[in-house]
């Protein structure tokens, strides 16, 4: 059976993966084959919420600062934890803890998503930087306009119970968290073959040694569902991040397709899902169900390879 052929037989399967799993939710996701160079894509052809994976896209500005020489990945750099009262991580409790090397910090953004590691690098780099990687990328459909503080004070303020279990779980706190996310989607948006091309950008031309990239955010990442459901194909890594607002109301992830055998990049794979009603652990478990099937796609492709 032709690669291509292959892929799309997998492409249609978490096709109907999703609208069985997650039947009311809206979604897109993509995966480009490098070793075919095609796209395949599935899904609503609009842009989407960023959730956190723009924050693999933040490290990757530094890492680009540091090769020209603005930074060094050993140095500190300064943690305002002032600001950060609400959103995800635990660096801000860490009272002590005023500073942290540039290489710490990123891995630290990657592995437990911490907003405060996060919006300190993204004040670093600047949002205009950002802006210019997707315009350079033509990637028409990528914006950012807030860090995560403005977007987490927007979406958590104090008409939202969070102790509450049954709140959480109602039709008021998803339809005032929707106003919310409608507000924040006019300011910040991507889509998933936007997320693709810039994967292929940074690592194939836009850093001087795209190995030491990954070995930098390639670490034990328990916010990415596909690399923590990936452990039994040893030959195959997912590298990237998975996001989420609204426990789960949003939930997408991005990853690099990676061969760890032999440091090859085989592809890269986008999914970005919106109206999740089943919410946080549901659609994530959807997330490590394709992962599944992508890991078993590569594996069948390798063996037809040899």
């Amino acid at each position: 059976m032709e690669k291509i052929e292959l892929i799309e037989q997998t492409i249609n399967k978490i096709d109907d993966l999703i609208k069985e799993q997650l039947p009311e939710s809206k979604y897109q996701f993509e995966l480009y084959d490098l070793a075919t160079n095609t796209k395949h894509f599935r899904g609503l052809d609009e842009p989407f919420h960023w959730g956190s994976i723009y924050k693999f896209f933040v490290v990757a500005e530094v890492y680009k600062m540091s090769e020209r020489n603005e930074l060094k990945l050993s140095d500190t750099i300064s943690l305002n934890k002032t600001k950060y009262t609400k959103g995800v991580g635990f660096i801000r409790f860490l009272e002590n803890l005023d500073s942290i090397s540039f290489s710490d910090c990123c891995k630290i953004l990657i592995s437990t998503s911490d907003n405060v590691c996060a919006d300190t690098l993204t004040d670093l780099v600047s949002i205009d930087r950002l802006n210019a990687l997707f315009k350079s990328n033509n990637c028409k459909n990528s914006l950012l306009s807030d860090n995560l503080h403005q977007i987490v004070s927007l979406l958590i303020n104090n008409e939202h119970d969070y102790y509450n279990t049954s709140y959480i779980h109602s039709k008021q706190f998803y339809n005032t968290f929707e106003i919310s996310l409608s507000k924040s989607l006019n300011r910040n948006y991507t889509t998933v073959n936007d997320l693709n091309n810039m994967f292929h950008c940074i690592l194939s031309s836009y850093l001087i040694n795209p190995e030491k990239f990954i070995s930098l955010v390639n670490v034990p990442n328990v916010h990415s569902r596909f690399s923590q459901y990936m452990g039994f194909h040893k030959g195959i890594s997912f590298i990237g991040k998975t996001g989420t607002l609204g426990f789960g109301i949003i939930s997408n992830e991005a990853a690099i397709i990676y061969d760890t055998q032999n440091q090859k990049t085989l592809g890269y794979f986008s999914i970005l899902t919106k109206n999740n009603r089943k919410r946080k652990y549901q659609s994530f478990d959807t997330l490590a169900l394709i992962a599944i099937e992508i890991g078993k796609l590569y594996e069948q492709m390798d063996k037809q390879t040899k």
